[in-house]
């Protein structure tokens, strides 16, 4: 199941600069070419390309990445998924290869996207490529799937561009690209807010609207940094500091996020600050949510409140039905937290972990849990059924055990080799074969595993055939993948084996 607000176009805010000259950087832009939007949090990277996307009309498609998609399976499946939201035939033939591979041709999926495309070309009546845009792609550190992507980046038709936001300078072969003309790098050095444009933020802050100079000033002294530049208007706006008093202050520059936060966060009513910490918790938040950890009904009101009130909330939908807080003000809530005591801490987690469940929204769980170091809450969740529904979600599960502990893994029975076969990790039990005794089989797909299960079950071929509504010659592929794999020559010793194990 995947996550579907991962393919909105972040909505605009009210009284956003307009940044016509990065506007015109990013025209010059064509088909076949790597976009790079680079520079550390709060420099404004993803409103730009949003700004760039509403601004200029053509077709483009959105992904909005996170430490999840770090897996070759589930970045592929997102990333077709994605180009399917402008062009529904797109992928189809990709997406049937990576899922009928016994052994995940991930090349031969990234050919067929690329062949998909380039007949897009031949179809499109514009002369103006279609983009694709992976934001916070610095999330993305994984060698196989950077050097696969930077294939696909060396074979990019001229009917589509990529866009990439990133904190850091991806290893996509950069310096090559720049050569051949196929990059166009847009840097923190012209991310920065100048003059005019610090003049126009600060146009709205009844403080400053009337004093170029000290906007100016105050630009300068932020060093062009626009998630500064806010936190002095937030201050300004609830009078916790007068701008002359910013500007004789020496500690002015990116290392005063925490001193601004503290003085906008602590301005707050209590039970402002209260919600703020425990919709922290969660990556993304939404007024159910809400509702639920901080046990009170008005959460949707509150939201609404904190937008108007440029609080550093990034709304994720055009329905505006989940956000975020900005990367730098929900890092300083999760410090606040850190310091609440362990069990009052858990037990807000909790909460939120089963209304998260609850809702189907087991990736944000799991998050969650990663956070805060709920390895129990984690085990459990990695060894439920929902697994099974996920795509890639053996690569997935795999990338998210290696986040916990060793210690924590040796001393949990369902991860030592003496734990009873019905406690053993989910990714044992799917094959139904001791993981220990037959250290050479494959992992078999989720159509493998359904086509097993109804061996087991008795069924005959031409049964299992109309079940899955498949054709007899598809079903006989699968088997023989299936026989291969489990290391039987017919379907009485694979009956053989499952009744066994």
């Amino acid at each position: 199941m995947l996550l579907k607000t991962r393919f909105y176009l972040p909505p605009l805010r009210t009284g956003n600069v307009v940044r016509g000259r990065l506007l015109n950087r990013l025209n010059e832009s064509s088909g076949g070419s790597l976009v790079l939007v680079s520079a550390p949090a709060g420099y404004g990277k993803t409103t730009l390309v949003s700004q760039w996307l509403h601004s200029r009309s053509h077709r483009f498609a959105w992904l909005s990445l996170g430490s999840e998609h770090d897996v070759l399976d589930v970045f592929w499946q997102y990333a077709i998924q994605s180009l399917q939201q402008i062009e529904p035939q797109i992928g189809h033939e990709a997406h049937s290869i990576w899922l009928e591979s016994p052994r995940r041709n991930y090349a031969s999926v990234v050919i067929s996207l690329l062949n998909d495309l380039d007949a897009l070309g031949e179809r499109n009546q514009s002369d103006d490529p279609i983009s694709l845009v992976l934001d916070d792609f610095h999330l993305i550190k994984n060698p196989q799937l950077l050097s696969l992507f930077s294939t696909f980046l060396d074979h990019l038709p001229s009917s589509i561009r990529v866009v990439v936001t990133s904190r850091d300078l991806p290893d996509l072969c950069l310096a090559r690209r720049r050569a051949s003309g196929q990059l166009l790098h847009v840097a923190v050095e012209e991310l920065r807010f100048n003059d005019e444009e610090a003049v126009a933020f600060f146009d709205h802050d009844p403080a400053l609207s009337q004093n170029n100079v000290v906007a100016m000033a105050l630009a300068q002294k932020t060093e062009g940094w626009v998630a500064g530049m806010q936190l002095v208007a937030l201050s300004l706006k609830q009078d916790a500091v007068r701008a002359d008093q910013l500007l004789k202050s020496q500690a002015l520059d990116r290392h005063i996020s925490d001193y601004l936060l503290e003085e906008v966060f602590s301005s707050q009513p209590e039970a402002l600050k209260q919600f703020l910490l425990l919709t922290a918790l969660a990556p993304r938040f939404c007024a159910g949510l809400s509702n639920a950890v901080c046990q009170r009904n008005d959460g949707l009101q509150v939201i609404v409140e904190l937008e108007s009130s440029d609080l550093f909330l990034v709304a994720l939908d055009n329905h505006r039905t989940w956000y975020r807080y900005h990367d730098l003000f929900r890092r300083f809530l999760l410090q606040q937290v850190a310091q609440w005591d362990a069990q009052q801490r858990t037990a807000f987690c909790v909460r939120a972990l089963a209304w998260l469940e609850a809702n189907g929204n087991y990736d944000d769980a799991v998050e969650l849990c990663l956070q805060q170091s709920l390895w129990p809450q984690l085990l459990r969740l990695l060894n439920s059924d929902w697994m099974l529904l996920e795509a890639g979600y053996q690569q997935k599960r795999l990338h998210w055990l290696e986040q916990i502990p060793q210690d924590v893994l040796l001393n949990t029975p369902e991860y030592s080799e003496q734990g009873a076969p019905e406690h053993r990790p989910l990714k044992s039990r799917v094959l139904n074969v001791p993981k220990e005794d037959h250290p050479s089989i494959e992992p078999l797909t989720r159509r493998e595993q359904v086509v097993l299960q109804l061996i087991g079950e008795g069924l005959s071929n031409k049964a299992i055939a109309e079940q899955l509504h498949i054709s007899l010659n598809t079903l006989k592929v699968h088997i023989r993948n299936l026989y291969g794999k489990m290391g039987v020559e017919n379907r009485t010793q694979a009956l053989l084996k499952i009744n066994a194990n």
